[in-house]
């Protein structure tokens, strides 16, 4: 006798049931997949935002250009300068102050004479300079950026360390302190203040210039502060 025609049909409807009894059905994988991406999203958020990152990012980038100020150095065999824009002057750029980080050249060909090897970079907002708890030393004073020999003592205000022709820190800067930390600033009386306010305490860090010429980086918060 011939087998009931309804068999294969009868198997089929089987093998689908034991395959959503042993896997996942559409709608299940759909929602495992949204869960997932929502998941994602908050660690995304909750990583990449707030002070902490910015802080964190501006460690990348202070680290990034003193390594290029000693590379200056030692590509131009000549001083080399990490400034920072600190100008209290009438002239000066609120978005930059404190924030704004450059590199120059002295000119073999005419020494006392200063060249700019970048465009500059500022740090991320909320992040600034501490010349408190730093060591740089301040008065350097020059028109930045300019890719033309020129003169310190007229032009915007900048704080700095030095780098030797061979790369290693000039004397007075071996073991000197790069402090930067997150504040709010203020502009009040005709200068700037950089505020610290509740909750910003310990959001600071830094790095150390050794006298090779390269960098410790500080990133206790306690340390940071001393």
């Amino acid at each position: 006798a011939a087998p009931p025609m309804n068999s294969g049909t009868n198997s089929m409807t089987n093998c689908t049931k034991d395959l959503r009894r042993g896997g996942f059905t559409l709608t299940e994988l759909l929602a495992v997949i949204a869960l997932i991406v929502l998941a994602s999203s908050i660690l995304f958020v909750a990583g990449s935002g707030g002070a902490g990152a910015a802080l964190d990012n501006s460690k990348r980038i202070v680290a990034g250009i003193a390594s290029g100020a000693r590379g200056q150095a030692i590509l131009k065999n000549t001083r080399t300068r990490l400034i920072i824009y600190t100008d209290q002057g009438s002239g000066r750029d609120d978005d930059k102050y404190r924030r704004f980080f450059g590199i120059v050249y002295e000119d073999r060909e005419t020494p006392g004479q200063w060249i700019a090897a970048t465009q500059g970079d500022h740090l991320p907002g909320g992040i600034f300079f501490d010349p408190d708890l730093s060591d740089a030393e301040t008065g350097f004073r020059l028109e930045y950026p300019r890719s033309v020999s020129q003169a310190e003592g007229s032009g915007d205000g900048f704080s700095y360390y030095e780098f030797s022709s061979n790369g290693n820190m000039a004397t007075e800067f071996t073991n000197a302190r790069l402090i930067i930390r997150a504040g709010t600033l203020r502009p009040s009386g005709g200068t700037l203040d950089v505020v610290v306010d509740e909750g910003q305490e310990f959001t600071v860090a830094g790095l150390i210039f050794r006298r090779a010429g390269s960098t410790t980086p500080i990133n206790d918060p306690e340390e940071a502060l001393r």
